[in-house]
């Protein structure tokens, strides 16, 4: 794993999947490119039995490969769909895109995390400990 990579998942490590992104975006100012970094990090710490994926408490069981399709698929791939749906790409929002376009950047990052508590993520993440035990996010 990068070092950078590295330096992010120690700092995120035990958070739910917000943290992991907002230190990532922390790193990360394009958010094409931080889409990337977050999907190579899950994929890592999947693939080294860091982390398992979950949904409504039950533990994904499709392969590695699978589970990050899975979120590939579902992540947005841009800042204003993240934070508003599909409803983003359609403008018919436009009073809350423009305020959104005038929030302050740190706020605006803040508001894409939320994005890994609605129904429409896929996945939530467990972390595994040293020990073999399961952490819950």
């Amino acid at each position: 794993m990068k070092k950078q990579w590295e330096e992010i998942v120690e700092l995120s490590e035990f958070w739910a999947f917000n943290g992991l992104w907002m230190f990532i975006r922390d790193e990360y100012k394009n958010f094409s490119e931080a889409r990337k970094v977050f999907l190579g990090i899950v994929e890592e710490l999947l693939a080294h039995g860091r982390i398992k994926l979950s949904k409504r408490g039950a533990l994904l069981e499709s392969s590695v490969i699978e589970q990050i399709s899975l979120l590939e698929q579902a992540l947005p791939v841009d800042r204003r769909e993240m934070v508003f749906g599909s409803a983003a790409a359609s403008s018919s929002l436009p009073g809350q895109i423009e305020d959104f376009d005038q929030m302050a950047e740190d706020a605006k990052i803040a508001e894409e995390s939320l994005w890994f508590f609605r129904e429409e993520c896929p996945a939530g993440v467990v972390w595994i400990r040293d020990d073999g035990s399961e952490e819950w996010t």
